[in-house]
């Protein structure tokens, strides 16, 4: 309604244009001073609406900004009285469908502001759906893109990833249990794989410097790589992933050991195997490097 008057369906109409089925994306309103703007997708019938803005959201509202000292229109505290909680899933090329990494309670308004970082994204397109749960089940998707590219190396835990750019080398071989038994009488062996057992292990030799705002502090490395070693043998299984689109879960399944030939310059070399599948949520959780494993 403006002044009184509605804009179609009605003999008093600003103007007798049939309404046209569009998406509205974008509402400018000035030259003015207004009360109110809002906005439903209910159908009423103009001869029993009263005038008076309906000052609770329900299912129908699509905006109400009372320009309460801001322009807020959104419907924040009724979502907030419904929604038990967000979702944040992902979905890669590996994956089937979404899988939820992160989950939050929402108690207060102040609970929708949700920061979170993702070191565990591969290299490639990756798709982020934001999810309310309402009363246990989830509701509409909200979804985007991002192309994640990087040209090196990363170890990552949970909140934490470090790079691994200088004389890098991974030295990597994928792992089976085969028994070849010669007997008497064939020219050939036998060849017998028992189980399922399939994965990765190798030797990473790297050099660790800190890169800050593009510069090498190669004064304080001592200092980085001491806190990269506590990060390696902490005990706890990382994500390591490639500028190819790979990432395996690993453990560090050996000591640090250093070469060097200046003081400035140390090589460090560990190894590492294949503990569980860096794309499953339950092999995720079970290692503590998500905090959810709704979609085991």
């Amino acid at each position: 309604m403006f002044m009184g008057q509605c804009f179609t369906s009605t003999p008093e109409s600003l103007t007798s244009t049939l309404p046209v089925s569009s998406k509205l994306e974008i509402l400018i309103i000035e030259h003015a001073v207004f009360d109110d703007a809002y906005a439903s997708n209910d159908v009423v019938d103009i001869s029993d609406f009263s005038g008076i803005t309906p000052t609770e959201w329900d299912w129908y509202t699509r905006l109400h900004a009372s320009f309460n000292e801001n322009l807020y229109g959104g419907n924040v505290s009724f979502t907030e009285s419904i929604v038990e909680s967000i979702r944040i899933k992902k979905r890669t090329k590996k994956d089937n469908k979404f899988r939820t990494i992160y989950e939050k309670p929402i108690l207060t308004n102040e609970d929708f502001d949700i920061t979170i970082t993702d070191y565990y994204e591969p290299v490639g397109n990756i798709e982020y759906a934001c999810v309310p749960v309402i009363s246990g089940g989830e509701n509409e998707y909200i979804t985007t893109s991002v192309q994640s590219k990087f040209d090196s190396y990363y170890l990552c835990e949970k909140g934490i990833s470090y790079p691994l750019i200088l004389d890098t080398i991974f030295s990597k071989q994928l792992n089976q249990r085969v028994n070849v038994i010669e007997t008497l009488g064939r020219q050939y062996p036998l060849v017998i794989k028992n189980g399922n057992l399939k994965y990765y292990s190798g030797d990473i030799e790297c050099t660790f410097i800190e890169d800050k705002d593009c510069n090498w502090l190669t004064d304080d490395s001592w200092n980085y790589r001491n806190i990269i070693y506590d990060f390696l043998t902490n005990g706890n299984p990382k994500l390591l992933k490639d500028f190819e689109g790979n990432i395996w879960m690993v453990a560090i399944t050996s000591g640090v050991s250093e070469t060097s030939d200046h003081w400035q310059h140390y090589i460090s070399k560990f190894s590492i195997a294949e503990c569980g599948n860096a794309y499953d949520v339950g092999d995720l959780y079970d290692n503590g490097l998500i905090d959810t494993d709704i979609d085991r």
